[in-house]
């Protein structure tokens, strides 16, 4: 996260081997969001830039350096894990992000080996990300009982939600399809996703989930999400952004669809982590704010 958040002295806290974190620190805070880094690593699996020639090149561990924003004071945390795209960085979602964590969520925000910006890019291995994000989870959880960590009982580990942007959409939908179903996650956010790598086949009931998609999207056009999100079986909306391109409404705070996009995804967390009825009217309301965006499909609760 870059910007406001960079300012923040980011505490290094050492991982290896299948495990977590190491050492318990006290990190460092702004008076507005307290900012760290967690150097995690996966030593269970393989990073392999090459997967159609499987064990070529592949090289033990994968390694998942993580960012993560929240409130410095407050407990019962809810969690919300985001995915960034190909050829992209946590730092490049830094205002939409930070609007997640200053409405009262630990927000966790991981670089991937071989999608994140200076990777080899290799789109194939999304197929490898959602057991990165349970991966991720489990070791951020795991900081509510870590004695003097500053986050030890202050995570609301029954209240998660994953979210993601392009890739990292895709990503976040195969945690709730039956290859990767990671019981844990409580809502999905789906920033312009496709049913790629993991189709359309999602695992009953179904979480809240809400998908946003511009119509002018040439990347993963908005037709696929929609049916995708036909396809959802659980309680959804689908908020459309009239003129919306591929990524300037998720991370270029100054696109005319941003603002209404940082509304609409924090009030949906609010109100599916938080369980505040009144942001699920806001995030209904939205469409009043900003006539760009429509909210074209409604299952949520009364919807």
């Amino acid at each position: 996260m870059r910007r406001s958040l960079v300012l923040v002295a980011a505490v290094l806290l050492s991982g290896c081997g299948g495990g977590t974190t190491a050492e318990p620190a006290s990190p460092a805070e702004d008076g507005a969001l307290t900012v760290r880094t967690l150097d995690l690593r996966d030593g269970s699996r393989t990073t392999d830039p090459t997967p159609a020639t499987p064990g070529k090149d592949a090289a033990p561990g994968r390694d998942l350096p993580t960012t993560i924003a929240y409130p410095p004071e407050g407990d019962d945390l809810p969690v919300v894990v985001f995915t960034h795209g190909l050829g992209s960085q946590p730092e490049a979602y830094e205002e939409l992000l930070t609007e997640w964590a200053r409405a009262g969520f630990l927000v966790v925000a991981p670089r991937y080996p071989l999608t994140s910006q200076g990777s080899a890019e290799v789109f194939d291995d999304v197929r490898e990300q959602p057991a990165d994000i349970s991966f991720v989870l489990t070791a951020v959880l795991a900081l509510d009982d870590t004695a003097g960590d500053d986050l030890e009982g202050r995570i609301d580990g029954e209240h998660v939600a994953a979210g993601g942007h392009s890739a990292g959409a895709i990503t976040t939908l195969g945690l709730l399809g039956p290859c990767c179903t990671d019981e844990r996650i409580d809502a999905a956010v789906i920033l312009a996703g496709a049913p790629l790598y993991f189709g359309s086949a999602f695992a009953p009931p179904g979480v809240p989930a809400l998908f946003v998609h511009g119509t002018d999207d040439t990347v993963l056009p908005v037709g696929d999400a929609q049916t995708m999100f036909s396809a959802y079986p659980g309680p959804a909306a689908f908020l459309e952004l009239v003129g919306g391109t591929h990524s300037a409404p998720f991370d270029e705070a100054s696109d005319p669809a941003y603002e209404a996009v940082a509304a609409a995804t924090t009030d949906f967390l609010r109100w599916s982590l938080a369980g505040d009825e009144a942001a699920l009217d806001d995030l209904r309301a939205v469409p009043q704010r900003w006539p760009g965006v429509q909210l074209t499909a409604d299952r949520l609760a009364g919807g």
